[in-house]
């Protein structure tokens, strides 16, 4: 017996994860994960009344340290390039106003305190 063509509103299952939607669904997915817990280790030291070995890890680890606070400057440079397009609506880009404030006046607050 003859397979039916498929319409082409109708792809075949088999390639839509070469055409890219299972992937980057699935990609986006583990990143979002990654990005909620990246603060657990450092909240677990805290709750457990460890605030000690939470600062020292800061100063024990610089190059760790460096690397946040260099993605967190290419952020800011991110958020910058996104906040010019003037198709973006006016709260996405306040929102984007204070996430740069915010990670600036943490940033040199972090250099303050830890030098580079």
């Amino acid at each position: 017996m003859k397979r039916p063509l498929l319409s082409p509103a109708m792809p075949d299952a088999s390639t839509d994860i070469t055409r890219g939607g299972h992937i980057p669904s699935l990609s986006a997915m583990l990143l979002a994960f990654l990005a909620s817990q990246h603060h657990t280790f450092m909240m677990l030291l805290l709750a457990f009344g460890l605030s000690g070995a939470a600062m020292s890890f800061m100063t024990a680890a610089p190059v760790v340290r460096n690397v946040m606070l260099g993605m967190s400057l290419a952020m800011v440079a991110v958020i910058l390039w996104q906040m010019r397009d003037s198709r973006r609506p006016r709260s996405m880009r306040i929102i984007g106003a204070i996430s740069i404030v915010a990670t600036l006046g943490l940033s040199a607050w972090s250099l303050t305190r830890f030098g580079w």
